[in-house]
Formats: structure tokens, sequence, C-alpha cells
């Protein structure tokens, strides 16, 4: 318990610094080999601050959406992890008021959430009939579930997306999404 409170404390300086001194906390305190559940923690501990302290809500929300940028970055959260953990939050965010130019764009999201999928469109495996399934290689079924959940996470933002070739792309995905394992 000691721990949690001492590493909350840090949360509320950790809020008011800059990128490099976030940089810092993390290098100073990212436990060696990495650990996902230390991150995992790190973030829970940031919904509990926004939760608990509504005026600085916009600032934690900015803070989780970079600590999630960082733990992709240390290799701590996988890539599709990342961009689906952030496509979802971001909704989330903007659901709860927070102004969307405080937050990635649309389009950035999406694209974050399409690069991250394992496959092409043209690779990805998709069920003729559900029956088949046993017929499937696991790796094909991983990467097709990776596919659906994170054009699952991308959907949530179509309707606020600029660019038309990203538009495209997702709505491709979107329409055999159905078939997606």
């Amino acid at each position: 318990m000691r721990g949690e409170a001492v590493l909350g404390g840090e949360l509320d300086q950790l809020l008011r610094s800059d990128d490099d001194a976030r940089e810092r906390w993390l290098d100073r305190r990212e436990p060696a080999p990495t650990a996902p559940n230390w991150w995992l923690h790190l973030l829970l501990l940031i919904d509990e601050r926004w939760e608990s302290q509504p005026a600085e809500r916009t600032g934690w929300a900015q803070l989780k959406i970079w600590l999630l940028g960082q733990a992709g970055g240390r290799s701590a959260l996988g890539r599709g992890e990342v961009a689906e953990r952030v496509a979802y939050y971001v909704s989330q965010m903007r659901d709860a008021g927070i102004a969307a130019s405080l937050l990635p764009s649309a389009d950035a999201v999406v694209r974050a959430c399409l690069d991250a999928i394992p496959v092409s469109l043209d690779e990805v495996v998709i069920l003729t009939d559900q029956r088949k399934l046993y017929a499937l290689e696991r790796q094909e079924m991983l990467d097709s579930r990776r596919a659906r959940n994170l054009v699952n996470a991308a959907e949530r933002h179509l309707a606020s997306l600029d660019d038309p070739a990203v538009v495209r792309l997702l709505l491709a995905w979107l329409a055999i999404k159905p078939r997606l394992v």
C-alpha cells in the first residue's frame, strides 16, 4: 500500500512535468526487465486520478495517452495493444467532453489501429463457414482476431475521420469484419 501512495504522489508531480522530465522519471522507475503489469498499474492509477480530480481531467487524459505511447516505444506493450487502448481511450475522453483539439486526431488514431493489424486486407483469413474454424492454423486465427479487435477500436472514430484514404481503408476492413474470427 505504501508503494502505491508514494507512486501516486509522484504522479501528481509527473502530471505537471514536461516530456523530458517525464522520460527521466520513467527511466528511473521502469522495472528491468520490462514489466507490462507495472505499466498497466500505472495507467490504472491515472484512471483513478482522472476520476478523483475533475479539475485536472484534461491533464490526466493527456498524460495517459503520452504514457501509452511510451509503453509502446519502450516495448512494454505491443503496437496493437497500444493502438487499441489509445483508440478506446480517446473515444472515451471525447465522450467525456475533453476537447478534440487536446486529443490525437481521429485520423491518427485510426491509422495507428490499421497499421497495427498484423496482416494485410488481402492476406487476412476470413470465415465463410463458422463450422470450418477448426481448419484454420492458430496464427491465422490470432491474426484475424487481432484485426477484428483493432477494427472494432478504430470504428468508433469513423464519423470524425477527415482523410479519405483512411476512410476507404477502414470501410474495407469494416466490410469483412463480420467474417473475421
